[in-house]
């Protein structure tokens, strides 16, 4: 049977085989994508959820092997839209700058829908036509060299795993160099916490230069509360931070009139503009509360 540069008549005829493990390359990229979007620390404050670190090793197997069927899935719809018309129409007109002005003209039309949605159009245009370029160039090479789309799965499957690894232990060295830039977040002096915070809900602290507070409709749900608000006085206290715990600087707080009170209070944001936090249950799946302070000193006072 005659051979051609895109494969034999029989190849060509096969729908999975005119574009050998496009699916499996777009599938395997995703997963390396996800490893460097989970392993890559954040500019942001995370409010003291977990993440990253050796965590990733056991997250990212447990991750892909639930999403590989979704991966493959979208693996499927982009060879669809992308590197099987490519492929056909460098086929046709014998062309080979065909396949990437389709893969251009595709990216460009998905980009602007994205555009539409609000995301810049160069940005999206860039990533979409990117990642169409690995299945691109594995599936044209694979037709050239007459590889059969089994063996280009088997391979990306090898190929994959050590390409996380790598993206790994990049992260981590680039980390180790300091190359990112981290949060770091405020640790105020006692000064900084007197004055009025104010968070959703009409919630209100007011922390007295005398050590005296007053709280307003602040939610009450410490662990195991029912959702009550807390309205009364008390005292609080600035507390330093402990970096061998891992503990932010912030303030302790006590109501007495609210049994379910959660007293302790994280400081986040930046020195200019402070804020205090707290979560109600577990940190990765509970109910984060932020206050953000709205008046000074010399705008609170314990008799005002």
């Amino acid at each position: 049977m005659a051979r051609t540069a895109c494969g034999t008549e029989e190849e060509r005829a096969s729908w999975w085989s005119s574009a050998p493990g496009a699916e499996a390359v777009f599938a395997g990229e995703m997963v390396v994508a996800l490893t460097f979007l989970v392993a890559l620390p954040g500019s942001g404050d995370s409010y003291g959820q977990s993440g990253g670190g050796a965590g990733v090793l056991f997250v990212l197997p447990i991750a892909a092997g639930v999403s590989l069927p979704l991966l493959l899935g979208l693996g499927f719809l982009h060879a669809v839209l992308f590197t099987r018309p490519a492929l056909a129409l460098a086929r046709r007109t014998g062309r080979g700058a065909a396949a990437p002005a389709w893969l251009l003209a595709a990216s460009a039309a998905a980009a602007l829908a994205a555009w539409c949605s609000g995301a810049p159009f160069g940005a999206a245009l860039a990533w979409i036509a990117g990642t169409g370029v690995p299945p691109l160039l594995v599936a044209s090479l694979a037709l050239r060299l007459g590889t059969p789309p089994g063996a280009v799965v088997a391979r990306t499957s090898v190929a994959t795993p050590v390409l996380v690894l790598v993206a790994l232990a990049t992260v981590s060295g680039m980390s180790d160099a300091g190359a990112f830039r981290t949060y770091e977040p405020p640790s105020p002096e006692r000064a900084a916490y007197v004055g009025e915070w104010r968070g959703e809900g009409n919630e209100v602290i007011r922390l007295y230069e005398g050590g005296e507070a007053a709280v307003e409709r602040v939610k009450a749900r410490g662990f195991g509360g029912n959702g009550a608000s807390c309205t009364g006085t008390g005292t609080w206290t600035a507390r330093p931070e402990e970096p061998r715990y891992g503990t932010r600087a912030g303030v302790d707080i006590e109501v007495r009139s609210c049994p379910r009170w959660g007293k302790t209070w994280e400081v986040s944001g930046t020195a200019a503009r402070p804020e205090l936090f707290q979560w109600i249950g577990d940190p990765d799946t509970g109910d984060l509360r932020i206050l953000r302070r709205t008046g000074s000193a010399e705008a609170t006072h314990p008799h005002g």
